[in-house]
């Protein structure tokens, strides 16, 4: 009789536990720098709110990141830099990563042991140059360098040299900024942390989309850019302490779902903007974010 009671027990127990509500899964982000980690999550736990079955299941397929919500939750880690977070993933301590199309791209190629588990287009996000508040001529220049480029086409061929060909494995080139007798210094932070949008070449020269972009404004503006390494985490002090006069800022987003609703929550998750700095014109756009896990395979090759 005790036998069978425990083994009654058992399966009670093992049902349960496989028909639990939801699932907890740990996610890893670059840090945003427009909010903390305790109120990111509040926020995207309200999108998920904001989700409902029926629509969930109604845009699965265009929106699969969005409607595997209603059966995982997502527990939200920030990281200071792009090595960090893929050392979470590798570790174990986060179980997926979020990262733009572009960049997961490039970590897919340089490791083969990662996988996409979804891919996201619920967002337009799009890259900026950041300054502080006061800044405004600066920025006002940026503006007009940026438009002009956009306007020529030079953003799109250095598009095809920084990004496309980078990703289709082409090699990664310096960027060397042309100098000016005399010419006022614009530093810019550089973290190398989204490649190869923003990154370091093997030679541990700055290199990537946004330098090649800052070294032509540069050269139309006449004045010397100076790069300066620093962490993602600290491009708002370098700009607030002065040591940066410009950094990269690539979340600048409105959402893609129609939905009023889900639309609204998604901006109020997804806003990383202090409000001590102003933002450029946009000049580089995209729709598709990669949701990234660990493979199967244990031995790790390339990049961590």
């Amino acid at each position: 009789m005790m036998k069978k009671f425990l083994a009654v027990a058992f399966l009670l127990i093992l049902c349960s536990s496989s028909y639990s509500a939801e699932k907890d899964v740990n996610i890893g982000f670059l840090g945003y720098l427009g909010t903390t980690e305790e109120a990111f999550q509040e926020d995207f736990d309200g999108f998920r709110n904001s989700i409902s079955q029926e629509y969930a299941a109604k845009y699965s397929r265009i929106y699969p990141f969005a409607a595997s919500l209603k059966e995982e939750r997502r527990v939200v880690h920030f990281y200071n830099s792009l090595m960090t977070l893929l050392m979470g993933l590798r570790s174990g301590n986060v179980d997926e990563i979020i990262l733009p199309e572009a960049v997961g791209r490039y970590v897919l190629n340089m490791n083969k042991t990662y996988e996409i588990k979804f891919t996201s287009s619920m967002l337009v996000s799009r890259l900026a140059f950041a300054f502080m508040n006061h800044n405004v001529e600066l920025k006002k220049e940026f503006d007009e360098a940026v438009t002009a480029m956009r306007e020529d086409g030079t953003l799109a061929r250095l598009e095809e040299e920084y990004i496309i060909a980078v990703n289709e494995g082409k090699n990664v080139k310096s960027v060397t900024p042309e100098t000016f007798e005399g010419a006022e210094v614009i530093t810019a932070a550089v973290t190398g942390d989204i490649p190869p949008i923003d990154m370091f070449a093997g030679n541990g020269q700055p290199s990537g989309y946004s330098t090649a972009i800052l070294a032509e404004i540069g050269k139309r503006l006449k004045k010397n850019i100076r790069f300066m390494n620093v962490n993602t985490g600290a491009r708002s002090q370098a700009l607030a302490s002065e040591r940066a006069d410009v950094a990269f800022w690539y979340r600048t987003t409105e959402s893609a779902v129609e939905d009023g609703k889900i639309s609204e929550s998604l901006e109020a998750v997804f806003r990383d903007k202090p409000d001590t700095i102003i933002l450029s014109v946009p000049y580089y756009e995209w729709t598709t974010d990669y949701v990234i896990k660990a493979g199967s395979s244990k031995k790790f090759l390339g990049i961590f």
